[in-house]
């Protein structure tokens, strides 16, 4: 088993032992999460599709229209939670994803794709704070079809890190909630002939209102802050506002994403670009 999921066996282990300690109930496959995921972070796992414009693109042989794909999402395996309390106690995760971008100008060639999978232990410790530890692992790839047009090359670029994050929900006033959260990352592996080092840092502000703009519709902003030793920590802000729409038990976000800095596939992370997004994304 490689090391770092030997830890992540561990890190649960630790959970299920500790909430074991005291009179709790099991829930298998909890519908919902007792850690928030991260709106607009460019590289979380989830579901939705959007449109990006880029006034330069920086991808050599790449158009200034693509289509932005996001599959898979986190899900829930276990809860272990104090009796009567069903909302708070300890949770194991897996996460999930595939994230790829595919290019309008050319028959929708898919440039790069990145495959991600995680396993996490997450708490909700108060009303307000939110706790998670764990394992993620990224792989990331260049397009077939881009490959054969252009000759680039696969770099062989994967991510292998531990993870240590915290959410803080600042205020929840009838419709309007704010909330912020930090996220380390620190790689176990790393490349040293293409440049990987093990550092990472994510920060992030988020504000809903669902319901404030008529029974049914609401909106939201979200902003991310991302940052890698292997960039030279330099900051990559991503920003989301749009509307808020439900739909039965789940909730759809329709907005647009203004996104400055690292394209978020592993095979092109030294290259920097500016997009514009009209998407629709799952809210997590």
């Amino acid at each position: 088993m490689p090391r770092f999921h030997r830890l992540t066996a561990l890190l649960l282990g630790t959970g299920v032992l500790l909430s074991s300690a005291a009179q709790a109930d099991f829930r298998m496959f909890p519908s919902s999460n007792l850690y928030p995921g991260y709106v607009a972070d460019p590289r979380r796992p989830g579901f939705g599709v959007a449109v990006l414009g880029f006034p330069d693109p920086q991808i050599p042989d790449s158009g200034d229209r693509r289509v932005g794909l996001k599959l898979g999402g986190r899900f829930g395996l276990v809860r272990i939670h104090p009796a009567g309390d069903p909302e708070s106690g300890w949770q194991v995760d897996i996460e999930a994803g595939f994230t790829g971008q595919f290019d309008i100008e050319h028959s929708l060639d898919n440039i790069g794709w990145d495959g991600t999978y995680g396993f996490l232990l997450s708490s909700s410790l108060s009303d307000r704070l939110s706790v998670q530890v764990g394992s993620k692992h990224i792989s990331s790839h260049v397009g077939d079809e881009y490959a054969e047009r252009t000759g680039r090359r696969r770099i062989g670029y994967t991510r292998e890190e531990v993870v240590a994050g915290a959410a803080w929900l600042i205020a929840n006033l009838g419709s309007n909630r704010w909330r912020t959260y930090g996220e380390l990352g620190w790689g176990f592996k790393t490349k040293d002939e293409i440049g990987q080092e093990r550092g990472r840092l994510q920060l992030g502000l988020e504000h809903e209102a669902p319901g404030s703009l008529s029974s049914r519709l609401g909106w939201y902003a979200a902003l991310d802050l991302g940052a890698f030793e292997e960039r030279n920590w330099q900051v990559d802000p991503t920003l989301q506002l749009g509307l808020l729409v439900p739909a039965g038990d789940r909730r759809w976000r329709v907005g647009i994403e203004v996104h400055d800095g690292s394209v978020p596939i592993g095979e092109f992370y030294r290259v920097d670009e500016t997009w514009l997004t009209l998407g629709l994304w799952l809210a997590p």
